[in-house]
Protein backbone atom coordinates (compact mmCIF):
# COMPACT_ATOMS: atom_id res chain seq x y z
CA UNK A 1 0.00 0.00 0.00
CA UNK A 2 1.51 3.26 -1.25
CA UNK A 3 2.13 6.00 1.24
CA UNK A 4 -0.86 7.85 0.19
CA UNK A 5 -3.05 5.83 -0.30
CA UNK A 6 -3.48 4.06 3.08
CA UNK A 7 -6.57 7.02 4.92
CA UNK A 8 -5.40 9.37 7.61
CA UNK A 9 -5.60 6.78 10.55
CA UNK A 10 -3.03 4.16 9.10
CA UNK A 11 -1.18 7.09 7.70
CA UNK A 12 -0.68 8.52 11.01
CA UNK A 13 0.29 5.24 12.77
CA UNK A 14 2.79 4.23 10.76
CA UNK A 15 4.51 7.72 11.08
CA UNK A 16 4.67 7.96 14.72
CA UNK A 17 5.17 3.47 15.23
CA UNK A 18 1.96 4.21 17.62
CA UNK A 19 -0.71 1.33 16.94
CA UNK A 20 -3.91 2.00 14.82
CA UNK A 21 -6.18 1.47 17.59
CA UNK A 22 -4.50 3.87 20.02
CA UNK A 23 -4.71 6.62 17.35
CA UNK A 24 -8.33 5.89 16.64
CA UNK A 25 -8.97 5.53 20.14
CA UNK A 26 -6.94 8.77 21.15
CA UNK A 27 -8.76 10.66 18.55
CA UNK A 28 -12.22 9.31 19.13
CA UNK A 29 -11.68 11.32 22.53
CA UNK A 30 -10.07 14.09 21.53
CA UNK A 31 -13.00 14.46 19.27
CA UNK A 32 -15.87 14.26 21.48
CA UNK A 33 -15.05 16.46 24.91
CA UNK A 34 -17.52 14.90 27.13
CA UNK A 35 -16.75 10.90 26.44
CA UNK A 36 -17.41 8.88 28.98
CA UNK A 37 -14.61 7.02 30.20
CA UNK A 38 -16.49 4.08 31.98
CA UNK A 39 -16.72 3.59 28.49
CA UNK A 40 -13.24 3.34 27.29
CA UNK A 41 -13.17 -0.36 27.12
CA UNK A 42 -15.48 -0.58 24.80
CA UNK A 43 -14.05 2.02 22.90
CA UNK A 44 -10.89 0.14 22.73
CA UNK A 45 -12.79 -2.77 21.25
CA UNK A 46 -14.55 -0.63 18.65
CA UNK A 47 -10.87 0.57 17.77
CA UNK A 48 -9.12 -2.70 17.48
CA UNK A 49 -12.26 -4.43 15.25
CA UNK A 50 -12.41 -1.55 13.37
CA UNK A 51 -7.90 -1.30 12.67
CA UNK A 52 -8.52 -4.90 11.57
CA UNK A 53 -9.85 -4.33 8.44
CA UNK A 54 -8.62 -1.91 5.41
CA UNK A 55 -10.08 1.31 5.96
CA UNK A 56 -10.69 2.08 10.00
CA UNK A 57 -11.00 5.64 9.02
CA UNK A 58 -14.94 4.95 7.67
CA UNK A 59 -16.10 3.20 11.07
CA UNK A 60 -14.36 6.17 13.13
CA UNK A 61 -16.54 8.48 11.12
CA UNK A 62 -19.82 6.71 11.35
CA UNK A 63 -19.49 6.37 15.39
CA UNK A 64 -18.37 9.80 15.46
CA UNK A 65 -21.96 11.08 13.35
CA UNK A 66 -24.21 8.86 14.85
CA UNK A 67 -23.81 8.58 18.62
CA UNK A 68 -20.52 10.63 18.98
CA UNK A 69 -18.51 7.69 20.43
CA UNK A 70 -21.03 6.58 22.90
CA UNK A 71 -21.69 2.90 23.38
CA UNK A 72 -24.48 2.04 25.72
CA UNK A 73 -26.78 3.58 24.45
CA UNK A 74 -30.48 2.68 22.66
CA UNK A 75 -32.73 4.85 20.56
CA UNK A 76 -36.05 4.18 20.29
CA UNK A 77 -37.85 5.57 17.56
CA UNK A 78 -41.91 6.29 18.24
CA UNK A 79 -43.29 8.57 15.16
CA UNK A 80 -41.83 11.75 15.24
CA UNK A 81 -41.02 11.29 18.72
CA UNK A 82 -38.10 9.12 20.05
CA UNK A 83 -36.17 8.32 23.89
CA UNK A 84 -32.86 7.71 24.62
CA UNK A 85 -31.65 5.68 27.32
CA UNK A 86 -27.68 4.69 28.63
CA UNK A 87 -25.78 2.54 30.40
CA UNK A 88 -27.69 0.05 32.34
CA UNK A 89 -30.77 1.72 31.38
CA UNK A 90 -30.32 0.66 27.48
CA UNK A 91 -29.57 -2.79 28.73
CA UNK A 92 -32.67 -3.01 30.56
CA UNK A 93 -34.83 -1.75 27.29
CA UNK A 94 -32.81 -4.36 25.07
CA UNK A 95 -34.18 -7.25 27.48
CA UNK A 96 -37.24 -5.87 27.12
CA UNK A 97 -37.30 -5.77 23.58
CA UNK A 98 -35.68 -9.53 23.12
CA UNK A 99 -38.43 -10.55 25.53
CA UNK A 100 -41.22 -8.64 23.61
CA UNK A 101 -39.95 -10.45 20.16
CA UNK A 102 -39.60 -13.53 21.51
CA UNK A 103 -42.96 -15.04 19.58
CA UNK A 104 -42.06 -13.16 16.71
CA UNK A 105 -38.74 -13.44 16.13
CA UNK A 106 -38.90 -16.23 13.81
CA UNK A 107 -40.44 -13.88 11.26
CA UNK A 108 -38.64 -10.69 11.51
CA UNK A 109 -37.85 -8.35 14.85
CA UNK A 110 -40.25 -5.23 14.55
CA UNK A 111 -39.58 -3.05 16.60
CA UNK A 112 -38.53 0.41 15.14
CA UNK A 113 -35.56 0.47 17.99
CA UNK A 114 -31.11 2.08 16.96
CA UNK A 115 -28.90 0.40 19.02
CA UNK A 116 -24.65 0.88 20.54
CA UNK A 117 -22.27 2.75 18.68
CA UNK A 118 -23.44 2.57 14.79
CA UNK A 119 -26.76 3.02 15.19
CA UNK A 120 -27.94 -0.56 13.44
CA UNK A 121 -32.02 -0.51 13.44
CA UNK A 122 -33.41 -3.41 15.17
CA UNK A 123 -36.05 -3.58 12.34
CA UNK A 124 -34.14 -3.99 9.41
CA UNK A 125 -31.03 -5.61 11.15
CA UNK A 126 -32.16 -7.91 13.91
CA UNK A 127 -31.63 -10.88 12.05
CA UNK A 128 -27.96 -10.09 11.64
CA UNK A 129 -27.22 -10.57 15.41
CA UNK A 130 -28.91 -13.89 15.99
CA UNK A 131 -31.98 -12.14 16.75
CA UNK A 132 -30.54 -10.72 19.74
CA UNK A 133 -30.64 -7.40 20.30
CA UNK A 134 -27.95 -7.59 23.93
CA UNK A 135 -25.46 -9.29 20.76
CA UNK A 136 -26.12 -6.25 18.33
CA UNK A 137 -24.94 -3.97 21.68
CA UNK A 138 -21.34 -5.81 20.98
CA UNK A 139 -19.15 -3.29 19.15
CA UNK A 140 -16.81 -5.98 17.92
CA UNK A 141 -20.20 -7.36 16.26
CA UNK A 142 -21.45 -4.15 14.97
CA UNK A 143 -18.02 -3.61 12.78
CA UNK A 144 -17.78 -7.00 11.69
CA UNK A 145 -21.64 -6.93 10.34
CA UNK A 146 -20.75 -3.89 8.48
CA UNK A 147 -17.59 -4.67 7.04
CA UNK A 148 -18.79 -8.54 5.98
CA UNK A 149 -22.00 -7.64 4.40
CA UNK A 150 -23.86 -4.50 5.37
CA UNK A 151 -21.46 -2.55 3.52
CA UNK A 152 -21.06 -4.85 0.53
CA UNK A 153 -24.93 -4.54 0.41
CA UNK A 154 -25.00 -0.41 0.47
CA UNK A 155 -22.05 -0.38 -2.01
CA UNK A 156 -23.87 -2.55 -4.46
CA UNK A 157 -27.16 -0.65 -4.54
CA UNK A 158 -25.30 3.31 -4.42
CA UNK A 159 -22.14 2.70 -5.36
CA UNK A 160 -20.35 5.63 -4.94
CA UNK A 161 -23.11 7.21 -2.81
CA UNK A 162 -22.85 4.65 -0.27
CA UNK A 163 -21.96 6.24 2.47
CA UNK A 164 -25.24 8.35 2.56
CA UNK A 165 -26.82 5.18 1.86
CA UNK A 166 -25.90 3.61 5.52
CA UNK A 167 -28.24 6.37 6.80
CA UNK A 168 -31.17 5.79 4.04
CA UNK A 169 -31.27 4.14 0.65
CA UNK A 170 -34.63 5.41 -0.77
CA UNK A 171 -34.35 9.04 -0.46
CA UNK A 172 -31.75 10.97 -1.85
CA UNK A 173 -31.83 13.93 -0.28
CA UNK A 174 -31.68 12.26 3.54
CA UNK A 175 -28.58 10.09 1.61
CA UNK A 176 -26.94 13.02 0.39
CA UNK A 177 -26.79 15.47 3.65
CA UNK A 178 -26.23 11.98 5.45
CA UNK A 179 -22.93 11.59 3.06
CA UNK A 180 -22.63 15.37 3.07
CA UNK A 181 -21.93 15.48 7.01
CA UNK A 182 -20.27 12.36 7.12
CA UNK A 183 -17.90 14.21 4.55
CA UNK A 184 -17.50 17.49 6.80
CA UNK A 185 -16.19 15.28 9.62
CA UNK A 186 -13.41 14.07 7.39
CA UNK A 187 -11.70 17.37 8.60
CA UNK A 188 -12.36 16.54 12.30
CA UNK A 189 -10.29 13.37 11.61
CA UNK A 190 -7.89 14.69 9.92
CA UNK A 191 -7.31 17.66 12.36
CA UNK A 192 -7.18 15.20 15.26
CA UNK A 193 -5.02 12.48 13.98
CA UNK A 194 -2.09 15.02 12.80
CA UNK A 195 -2.30 16.61 15.77
CA UNK A 196 -1.82 12.38 17.31
CA UNK A 197 0.80 12.85 14.73
CA UNK A 198 2.92 15.97 15.57
CA UNK A 199 2.58 14.83 19.40
CA UNK A 200 4.34 11.47 19.02
CA UNK A 201 6.39 11.71 16.40
CA UNK A 202 8.08 14.20 18.60
CA UNK A 203 8.51 11.88 21.28
CA UNK A 204 10.93 9.75 18.91
CA UNK A 205 14.83 10.03 18.87
CA UNK A 206 16.75 11.02 16.20
CA UNK A 207 18.05 7.52 14.91
CA UNK A 208 14.26 6.32 15.17
CA UNK A 209 12.82 9.18 13.44
CA UNK A 210 15.42 8.66 10.91
CA UNK A 211 14.40 5.23 10.13
CA UNK A 212 10.85 6.59 9.66
CA UNK A 213 9.25 8.03 5.84
CA UNK A 214 9.52 11.84 5.44
CA UNK A 215 6.29 13.68 6.11
CA UNK A 216 5.17 15.21 2.77
CA UNK A 217 2.51 17.60 2.30
CA UNK A 218 1.52 15.96 -0.82
CA UNK A 219 1.36 12.73 1.14
CA UNK A 220 -1.06 14.00 3.52
CA UNK A 221 -3.05 15.72 1.21
CA UNK A 222 -3.38 12.22 -1.10
CA UNK A 223 -4.36 10.97 2.22
CA UNK A 224 -6.84 12.76 2.90
CA UNK A 225 -8.12 12.92 -0.72
CA UNK A 226 -8.05 8.70 -0.28
CA UNK A 227 -10.22 9.74 2.88
CA UNK A 228 -12.65 11.69 0.96
CA UNK A 229 -13.25 9.14 -1.53
CA UNK A 230 -14.85 6.26 1.28
CA UNK A 231 -13.47 3.35 -0.22
CA UNK A 232 -15.75 -0.05 0.91
CA UNK A 233 -13.00 -1.26 4.10
CA UNK A 234 -12.00 -5.07 3.74
CA UNK A 235 -11.49 -7.50 6.24
CA UNK A 236 -8.03 -7.35 7.40
CA UNK A 237 -6.42 -6.87 3.97
CA UNK A 238 -2.84 -7.91 2.88
CA UNK A 239 -2.86 -4.07 2.54
CA UNK A 240 -3.46 -3.63 5.96
CA UNK A 241 -0.86 -6.62 6.86
CA UNK A 242 1.74 -4.71 4.63
CA UNK A 243 1.53 -1.98 6.51
CA UNK A 244 2.28 -3.34 10.05
CA UNK A 245 5.28 -5.34 8.38
CA UNK A 246 6.51 -1.76 7.44
CA UNK A 247 6.26 -0.30 10.69
CA UNK A 248 8.03 -3.25 12.26
CA UNK A 249 10.61 -3.04 10.08
CA UNK A 250 10.72 0.62 10.23
CA UNK A 251 11.55 0.08 14.21
CA UNK A 252 15.57 -1.11 13.34
CA UNK A 253 17.47 1.88 14.26
CA UNK A 254 20.62 2.43 12.03
CA UNK A 255 22.75 1.18 15.26
CA UNK A 256 20.64 -1.25 15.62
CA UNK A 257 18.57 -0.22 18.46
CA UNK A 258 14.85 -1.54 18.42
CA UNK A 259 11.42 -0.35 19.28
CA UNK A 260 8.78 -3.02 19.80
CA UNK A 261 5.64 -2.79 18.35
CA UNK A 262 3.03 -3.02 20.24
CA UNK A 263 -0.31 -4.89 18.73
Amino acid sequence: MALQSMGIILYSALQTMQPCEKVFADTAIAANPHFKMEEKAYLDEFAKASCATSFPDILWLLAFQETNFRFMIVRENMGVDYRITEGKAAVETLKTLKTANADTLAIRPNQNVDIGVMQFNWRWHGENFQKDPLLALSPTRQVNYFVEKYSRYIYNVCDQSWVGCYHNQTNLVLSGNYQKSITKKTVVLATHSLRFLKEYRGKLNGELLGSLPSIKLVDIRKNFAYLQSFPKPQRKAAETLMIEIAMRSSTQGAAGATITYRK
